[in-house]
């Protein structure tokens, strides 16, 4: 096979690099990052440049891989950041490859992590919140149509908390219960593009404040609670999001018997996309593992839902979202 740029040997080993699906590939495009083949020698993997991130991928290129039974190509971890932005362009046309429902998943968990990475670090930037709007629709279509996306998309779940990884956490949580609700496509697109943005009025609090290991004072959570007004403010006056979207970020805070801010709203005062908001956030948030306390299981934090935060949510809604997590359609 001829290499584009043979004989450049990195010396990278397999802690310096990731496969990435050949099918994410585009043609006709410059990729941004360099592009490596893998090589055996003596028995051990050792990696070729194959494309430089300034050259273009011709349809020629993919088409001599393929011929040598070319699968996987490899980059440089350190550009992770640049392939999924690259590949989020073209993510609706590669979700409907030929490609593993896995290798999927794993895609469309990373592209809306890299773009709330992006989001979190220019709030008031229209372009990212069109990119969030796009990657939902593209997701909505994703776990509609393909069989095992439920259970893939819930497995790449991450179990570290940080603001960026929870609301893609919660999205796709909200998203596949929305799904097992039986909400239409366009109900999914208009949560789905709320969850995602539901926190981004903590981009406004002092950092200090979000990042504090333990208990907050009251002073801490008066101000970190001002993160739901805040964040509805952002979206305003970039604009850009439907009504409906509003829910998620407005009402996540809400409780069914009135304790919640910021409008001390009740049971039918709250959206049916707010009581959703508000399960998938609080199961999130207790499952996932923070600086000052551990992950819990899913049955203690629901026991914990269910128990001690009796009042904070829709009883007929959180039955169900005890039926969602122990489904055939999530787990099988």
């Amino acid at each position: 096979m001829n290499v584009m740029h043979k004989n450049k040997d990195y010396h990278l080993s397999a802690n310096d690099i990731i496969p990435i699906e050949l099918q994410t590939i585009r043609i006709g495009i410059i990729p941004g990052f360099n592009l490596f083949l893998q090589n055996m020698l003596d028995n051990k993997p050792c990696y070729i440049l194959y494309n430089k991130g300034d050259h273009v991928i011709e349809k020629s290129h993919i088409e001599e891989l393929q011929n040598n039974k070319v699968e996987n190509l490899y980059i440089l971890k350190s550009e992770q950041r640049k392939y999924f932005k690259y590949v989020e362009v073209a993510l609706q046309r590669i979700v409907n490859e030929n490609i593993d429902v896995k290798e999927k998943s794993y895609l469309v968990y990373n592209v809306a992590k890299n773009i709330m990475l992006d989001v979190f670090d220019d709030p008031r930037s229209g372009t990212n919140i069109g990119r969030t709007r796009i990657w939902v629709a593209g997701t909505v279509d994703f776990i509609m149509a393909s069989e095992g996306a439920s259970a893939n998309m819930l497995s790449m779940v991450s179990y570290d908390y940080y603001t960026y990884t929870h609301c893609v956490n919660v999205t796709v949580l909200g998203l596949l219960f929305a799904k097992y609700l039986g909400l239409n496509v366009d109900s999914m697109h208009l949560i789905g593009a709320g969850l995602l943005l539901h926190d981004i009025g903590k981009t406004q609090v002092d950092s200090s404040i979000i990042k504090r290991n333990g208990r907050l004072s009251k002073d801490e959570f008066v101000e970190v609670k001002k993160h739901v007004e805040k964040g509805v403010s952002i979206i305003k006056q970039i604009g850009g999001l439907d009504d409906g979207s509003y829910y998620p970020i407005v009402q996540h805070h809400e409780r069914e018997d009135g304790g919640g801010y910021p409008c001390g709203l009740g049971r039918n005062e709250i959206h049916q996309f707010g009581k959703i908001a508000k399960i998938v956030d609080v199961y999130d948030a207790l499952t996932t593992r923070r600086s000052y306390s551990e992950a819990r299981k899913p049955f203690s934090a629901l026991t914990t839902m269910n128990g001690e935060m009796k009042g904070h949510f829709n009883l007929q809604y959180l039955k169900q979202f005890i039926r969602f997590l122990g489904s055939g359609e999530v787990f099988h």
